[in-house]
């Protein structure tokens, strides 16, 4: 049931399941040692791990340029040319890495006015490149829906993370041995992945094709574009927090973002799930069994976020004393203005990876160079005057505006309803948001309110027979007989 694939229903169900062990279950692995991190290095120092880590994220992106999401779509849909792409694609990503490397070292520095960055850069060079290699791999996996061995890769790399945190943090409390230590968990999750998939890795010599590197090129720079896009909507505020402001504020609004940006491990697992399915049905042309997937799977995922929008927003205080503790609340007003992100990107990532199955990337990245461009200008405005909040309702405005505009476009393309199907949803959430805040009133602890308010929001969808809860069961029948 779990390691074979033995159907569509069945398969899709296996990869949920190993994609929520994988980005979820580890993902709160690693949470432990950065809220350690947090609370044990200080503000200054967190803020500087956070500055090297958003830098690798953000040049994560430029060592792939859309190539990882090509090989898996074109994996999926060609299995008998699946090594030929493997290998030429792993070429490509050889020559991105170092291309990469060598801007951070080099470039980077002259960016920022953040002492000690000149030592700390190395470490991102190499967590990028260790990061994108694993990553590479866990792109074929998801073309042969094999995604058990993506959750390994991903659970060694945050397993790591943690043990070897800890240790660095107790032999020297400094962000310098923090870094050391998750560059060297990243080379051992790189490590697991290759092993994973080391017959293949056998034959990159002799399966190399020359003449797909164009194509790979052609079709993967708009899905780069569009990725260079969301990295910067993700990390620019950081970055452009670096040039006005503070190694303590940017340690501050880091650890109200960690915390969200864990959150959107949700939608991810969903549309990693189901992307290989979905483009299938794409090149089979049976727009109606696509669009009744993207409506169930986007009401799915505004399901599970508007509570935590809601509850988020009314728990902010406890919720930051309990993870960071004191030192962290200036943070709350950050964290109630990003809460609402998962708003915007819970729906938003099954709409880009709908778009990509449609081959609409060009189109897709045009809309979000007009976002990038906004989200410096509001970025440039904003922090100056009012610092890390200034940077929150930036990043609120920018992902509107580029999500509102790929919604927009997959409307034209397939046109899907949603809003129609949330009355009873939002009735329940609000309702839930009451009971929220009347528990905190009454001093009820963080974790218990969020269990009772989660207990109250789910049985008063059941009771309203909210008709979505039966739906998402059936949620992989709908392509059962593909």
């Amino acid at each position: 049931m779990l390691f074979q694939n033995r159907g569509i229903r069945q398969t899709i169900v296996k990869n949920v399941f190993w994609l929520t062990v994988g980005q979820v279950g580890s993902r709160l692995i690693r949470a432990v040692i950065i809220i350690y991190a947090a609370r044990v290095l200080g503000a200054a120092e967190y803020g500087l791990f956070s500055y090297i880590l958003s830098i690798a994220a953000l040049f994560t992106v430029f060592s792939d340029i859309g190539i990882n999401q090509i090989l898996t779509r074109e994996a999926a849909q060609h299995s008998d040319r699946r090594l030929h792409y493997f290998s030429t694609s792993f070429w490509i990503k050889i020559f991105l890495f170092l291309l990469t490397a060598i801007l951070i070292i080099f470039v980077v520095p002259s960016f920022s006015k953040i002492e000690k960055m000149a030592n700390l850069v190395y470490f991102a060079a190499f967590i990028v490149i260790f990061d994108g290699l694993r990553e590479f791999c866990a792109a074929f996996f998801r073309a042969k829906e094999k995604m058990e061995l993506e959750a390994l890769a991903i659970i060694s790399t945050n397993a790591a993370i943690t043990i070897l945190g800890f240790a660095a943090l107790y032999l020297l409390t400094t962000s310098q041995s923090l870094l050391f230590s998750y560059t060297t968990a990243t080379a051992l999750g790189a490590f697991v992945a290759v092993i994973a998939l080391k017959d293949e890795f056998k034959k990159i010599i002799s399966f190399f094709d020359k003449k797909l590197v164009k194509p790979i090129i052609g079709a993967a720079w708009p899905v780069a574009l569009v990725g260079i896009i969301g990295a910067l909507m993700l990390n620019t505020d950081i970055i452009m927090l670096g040039w006005w402001r503070t190694a303590e504020e940017i340690g501050f609004y880091s650890a109200s973002q960690k915390i969200i940006q864990l959150l959107y491990a949700f939608p991810a697992i969903l549309a990693g799930a189901i992307f290989p399915t979905l483009s299938r049905l794409v090149s089979q042309k049976d727009n109606q069994k696509v669009k009744q997937l993207m409506e169930l799977g986007v009401i799915a995922v505004i399901l599970i976020g508007l509570p935590m929008a809601i509850g988020g927003f009314m728990l902010s205080g406890p919720l930051i004393k309990l993870v960071y503790g004191d030192q962290y609340l200036p943070t709350v007003p950050v964290f109630q203005i990003l809460i609402f992100t998962v708003l915007i990107i819970f729906p938003a990532t099954l709409i880009g990876n709908s778009l990509l199955a449609y081959h609409k990337q060009k189109k897709l990245a045009v809309y979000m160079g007009i976002a990038a461009t906004g989200n410096i200008v509001f970025n440039a405005i904003l922090i100056p005057f009012y610092g890390i909040i200034g940077a929150a309702i930036a990043t609120i405005a920018t992902q509107l505006l580029s999500n509102s505009l790929s919604w927009r476009l997959m409307k034209k393309i397939n046109n899907f309803y949603t809003f129609r199907h949330l009355k009873k949803i939002i009735i329940c959430a609000l309702a839930m948001g009451i009971f929220s805040l009347i528990f905190n009133k009454l001093g009820v602890s963080v974790i218990i309110n969020i269990i009772l308010s989660a207990g109250i929001y789910f049985s008063a969808l059941y009771l309203i027979k909210e008709k979505l809860l039966d739906e998402i069961k059936g949620l992989v029948r709908l392509v059962r007989n593909n």
